[in-house]
């Protein structure tokens, strides 16, 4: 469906307002001297534009890039209490919502009629730390060179938080009339992985902010390549995370008299158990679209690989097909089946004691709605030993869909691609990892995985050395969300009143 067919009249006029009106906005974007051109004024809107769009949206990352929020320990409050000076400056209201002194979530709103339920652009403010010796710049810098803003959260996921800061502030500016709220929420602790999260407690304490219908979060893959767009995986489910743990226990002795009752070797059995696992393939509709649309463009190899999974019936020959599609892809196939890998292992103190307790960790990745109690279930089946425990992280039986791909929100990300990435590939897609999309979602609210661009070599820096963003790619972005943005929350009248 064209974006012509689904914003409004008075939308589009605001979007030709912000964008400056720019010939070909929706290919690539061109930079000289680190700042945007192509951006015409527009009489009586003064420094609206795709330019100021782009550079509110460089300033703010060069900002929060500079405020260490390495997780652990946090400190989130810096790049909160950054955001919501931004905030208070343009009159937009803003709450901090603090977990101890040095974190704090952001959550602040731009009020529409409330014709419809609000909007959320969802980001987080922390980061994964960084060893400052293997990096060649300073990871806190936001140092820019060669078209590139080098720093940690540059992509993950401080640009993000940069893009939406300015696309509301720039919504504010222009006075559009908006028939949803738009809530930016900047969360703190999503890097942690482990115990009850920030966002966690804000919905279990304040179950009122999280009233939205829509949400667009990071979790997707925007790839980069020559200064352009060429494919948008958009997130529409992921994977559910599960920790489990096994503990044996048996007789602490002398190792040169052996016991049967080894806590060693009955989590080396039970483990084996595990690791040996294989649970049954399944196609859900987002991981077939997938599959369907990378058909397209594989290797012959690969290409008939795939197209045996989506033809093969369920059960052993969706299996066999799968496992073959694993020994090509195994990036594809664990879009497939439920994972579990080991982690961490365990056991003694001292080569001649034989411990009377050993532990090992393992990971899992579950399919959505795959209930995560009745899967813990059915591995204590497998391990065939009672005298081994096995236990799960905040296990529930939480149950989490794919969505819909057929909503208001769903159009407008994918129409406003091919607008502004035209000839780029565009597909849902499932994640293998966890985001806080998962708790978005439990809440009812659909939620979408729309990641800012970066090309494959970026990708690999991402949690690594020397992370890094091309700007343009960011100015892409910031204008590429914003018209998703004003599709879906601006009201018919915003162009019009923009204008006055």
């Amino acid at each position: 469906m064209p974006a012509s067919s689904l914003m409004s009249k008075g939308s589009k006029a605001v979007l030709a307002l912000l964008l400056g009106c720019v010939s070909g906005v929706g290919a690539t974007a061109q930079t000289t001297g680190g700042a945007v051109v192509g951006a015409v004024p527009i009489p009586g809107v003064s420094q609206i534009g795709l330019a100021a769009l782009a550079r509110d949206a460089r300033e703010h990352l060069r900002a929060l890039i500079r405020l260490d929020t390495s997780n652990p320990p946090g400190r989130e409050r810096l790049a909160a209490d950054y955001l919501k000076s931004q905030l208070d400056r343009e009159g937009i209201e803003a709450q901090l919502y603090p977990s101890t002194g040095t974190r704090a979530t952001l959550y602040a709103r731009l009020r529409g009629s409330g014709a419809k339920r609000p909007l959320m652009l969802a980001c987080h403010t922390d980061v994964v730390p960084a060893d400052r010796g293997e990096w060649t710049v300073d990871p806190f810098g936001g140092e820019t060179e060669n078209g590139y803003i080098y720093g940690r959260g540059a992509a993950d996921n401080k640009s993000m938080c940069a893009a939406e800061l300015a696309i509301l502030i720039q919504l504010k500016r222009v006075g559009a009339p908006l028939q949803r709220d738009v809530v930016f929420f900047a969360a703190a602790d999503e890097e942690s992985g482990e115990g009850e999260r920030h966002i966690d407690r804000l919905i279990r304490e304040h179950p009122e902010l999280f009233a939205a219908q829509f949400a667009i979060n990071e979790g997707g893959i925007t790839l980069w390549e020559n200064g352009r767009v060429v494919e948008m995986q958009i997130q529409a489910a992921e994977k559910d995370f599960l920790d489990l743990t096994l503990i044996a226990r048996g007789q602490s002795s002398h190792p040169a008299v052996p016991s049967a009752d080894n806590a060693v070797a009955a989590l080396l059995r039970a483990s084996g158990r595990l690791c040996e696992a294989r649970f049954p393939a399944e196609i859900n509709p987002v991981a077939r679209l997938f599959l369907e649309r990378q058909a397209e463009s594989a290797a012959p190899l690969l290409a008939r690989a795939i197209s045996d999974v989506l033809a093969a019936a369920p059960g052993e020959p969706l299996d066999r097909a799968a496992d073959r599609l694993a020994n090509l892809n195994p990036e594809f196939s664990v879009l497939l089946r439920d994972t579990l890998t080991p982690t961490m292992l365990e056991a003694g103190y001292k080569s001649n004691v034989v411990p009377g307790r050993a532990r090992a960790v393992f990971n899992a990745r579950l399919m959505p709605g795959r209930d995560p109690a009745l899967f813990l279930s059915r591995l204590r089946g497998m391990i065939q030993d009672p005298g081994v425990e096995i236990s799960a992280a905040a296990a529930s039986s939480a149950v989490v869909a794919a969505m819909p791909l057929e909503d208001e929100l769903y159009r407008a990300v994918e129409s406003s691609a091919v607008r502004f990435a035209p000839g780029a590939r565009v597909v849902p897609f499932m994640a293998p990892w966890s985001t806080d999309s998962r708790q978005l979602r439990l809440q009812g609210i659909v939620t979408y995985g729309v990641a800012v661009p970066m090309s494959a070599q970026d990708g690999q820096r991402v949690h690594g050395k020397d992370e890094r963003l091309a700007l343009a790619a960011l100015d892409w972005y910031a204008a590429y969300l914003f018209e998703v943005v004003l599709t879906v929350a601006g009201a018919p009248a915003a162009g019009k009143a923009a204008m006055q």
